[in-house]
C-alpha cells in the first residue's frame, strides 16, 4: 500500500526576540497563515555543465542562496521527530546571524574561490564553472580540521604559484594542479593541518577527476567519496555549491557541537559528525539543508564558540542547555561594546540592534516588543502549541 504525501503549508511564525539583556514580556501568540509549497528542484547536470559563468552562479544560488535573512522560507514535515525548541531557537539563532559578518561569511569554502579569484583581478563573471568547481573542492580538502582564515591563506598561496610560476592565467585549474609537484603544493599548504597528507590526497585527485569525471568534479556523493581525503561533510557541500543539489546535510564540528548542546539529536547515539547528519536528515526540514550549515557554523565562529561564549549577546540564553549564567550577571550593554581580542567576526550591527531594542523595550508597554517574523512551511498541526511551550 502506497502512503499518500500529506500536503505541505506555509506557516509564518512570529518570535518574540528576547535576551537576558532585555526585561521579560508576556510570551508571544503564534499566528499560523496557509498556502501551497513547493519542493526543491532537481538539478540538470547536462544543463549545468553547458552554462557560462553568469547563469551558472545565478542557478546555483537559486537553491543555496547564502544571504541569510530572518524572513526565509523552511519546510517542516509532519514528523514526531521534530525537537520542540527548534523553530523557536532556529528563528532567533537565524536572526543574529542576519546581522554578524562571520569568516564562513567571506572565506568559507563556498565563498573562497570567489574571493581569491578577486585578489588575483579575476571577477566572478570571469571565473570559469569548471574552475570554481575544481577550487570549492580543494578548499573543502584543505579545510579540515583547518580555520577558514588560514585555509584562505593556503589558497592564495596556490592560486599566485599557478599564476606566477606555472604561467596559468586562470590560476587554479585541473592542468595547473596536475603539473605542480606534490612537494611544492605542500610546501605552498603547510599552514592548514596534515599538510602533507593533504598535498598527497589533492594530487591523486586530480588524476581521477582527469581520467574517470571527464576533468570535472563528481556529480553524486559516491563519485566525491571515491577520492582520497573526501568525506560526507565535504561531499555534501560541494554538491550544494558545485551542481544545485541539495543530497544532504553539510555536519562539520560547529554544527554537530551546537546539535549536541541544543539536544536536536542524541549525544549518546551520535558519537560522530556522520552520526548527526544521519539523525538531523530524520527530521530537519529539506529546504533547510542548505542554510543550516552556514548558519550555525557563523554562529559557531562569532557567538557560540567552544571556549569563549558570548551568552550575554544571545537571544537563545533563556532557553540554551549551555547558557553560561556567570556571563549574563555581567552583560552590560550601555557600559560599552562588549568586544574581546581575537574577534573572528564582527557583530557590530547586532550589539547595535540590541542596544535598540533595549532602550525602546519597556516593563509596561507591551507594544514595544519587538518581533521577527519567520516562514516556516509545515504540515504539523501543533506548531502553535509547541512553538508556545518551547
Amino acid at each position: 500500500m502506497v502512503r499518500a504525501k500529506r500536503p505541505r503549508i506555509k506557516v509564518e511564525v512570529e518570535v518574540e526576540t528576547v535576551s537576558k539583556y532585555f526585561k521579560k514580556e508576556p510570551e508571544p501568540d503564534v499566528s499560523i497563515k496557509t498556502e501551497p509549497s513547493h519542493d526543491v528542484f532537481d538539478p540538470d547536470i547536462a544543463k549545468i555543465k553547458a552554462m557560462g559563468a553568469e547563469e551558472y552562479f545565478q542557478y546555483v544560488e537559486k537553491s543555496t542562496n547564502d544571504d541569510i535573512l530572518p524572513s526565509t522560507k523552511f519546510q517542516v514535515e509532519d514528523n514526531p521527530d521534530i525537537p520542540s525548541n527548534f523553530v523557536s531557537i532556529y528563528s532567533k539563532v537565524r536572526l543574529m546571524r542576519s546581522m554578524i559578518k562571520t569568516p564562513v561569511d567571506n572565506v568559507g569554502c563556498a565563498m573562497l574561490p570567489i574571493t581569491i579569484n578577486n585578489v588575483f583581478g579575476i571577477s566572478k563573471s570571469d571565473i570559469k564553472p569548471k574552475n570554481y568547481r575544481l577550487q570549492l573542492l580543494m578548499s573543502l580538502m584543505l579545510s579540515s580540521q583547518t580555520k577558514d582564515e588560514i585555509n584562505a591563506k593556503a589558497m592564495h598561496n596556490v592560486m599566485e604559484y599557478c599564476i606566477e610560476e606555472l604561467g596559468d592565467s586562470e590560476g587554479i585549474t585541473l592542468e595547473s594542479l596536475l603539473s605542480i609537484e606534490e612537494k611544492a603544493l605542500d610546501k605552498e599548504i603547510n599552514s592548514v593541518g596534515f599538510h602533507s597528507r593533504k598535498a598527497l590526497y589533492i594530487k591523486k585527485s586530480v588524476v581521477l577527476l582527469r581520467d574517470q569525471f571527464d576533468g570535472d568534479v563528481p556529480t553524486t556523493i559516491e563519485g566525491y567519496m571515491s577520492l582520497p581525503g573526501v568525506g560526507p561533510k565535504m561531499g555534501y557541500l560541494a554538491l550544494q555549491k558545485s551542481w544545485a543539489k541539495i543530497d544532504g546535510i553539510g555536519v562539520d564540528v560547529h554544527v554537530d557541537r551546537l546539535a549536541k548542546m541544543w539536544k536536536w539529536v542524541d549525544p549518546k547515539k551520535c558519537k560522530t559528525p556522520e552520526h548527526t547528519r544521519k539523525q538531523l536528515e530524520s527530521w530537519v526540514p529539506k529546504s533547510l539543508w542548505y542554510e543550516i550549515n552556514p548558519v550555525l557554523v557563523g554562529f559557531g565562529q562569532v557567538l557560540c564558540m567552544p571556549r569563549g561564549k558570548r551568552c550575554e549577546l544571545c537571544l537563545v540564553n533563556d532557553e540554551c542547555p549551555g547558557v553560561e549564567k556567570r556571563l549574563l550577571a555581567r552583560a552590560e550593554l550601555d557600559d560599552g561594546d562588549p568586544v574581546r581580542k581575537g574577534n573572528r567576526g564582527d557583530f557590530t550591527e547586532w550589539v547595535s540592534y540590541l542596544k535598540e531594542l533595549n532602550r525602546d523595550t519597556t516593563p509596561n508597554n507591551e507594544e514595544n516588543a519587538v518581533n521577527e517574523s519567520t516562514e516556516i512551511t509545515s504540515s504539523k498541526s501543533d506548531v502553535k502549541e509547541r512553538t508556545k511551550n518551547s
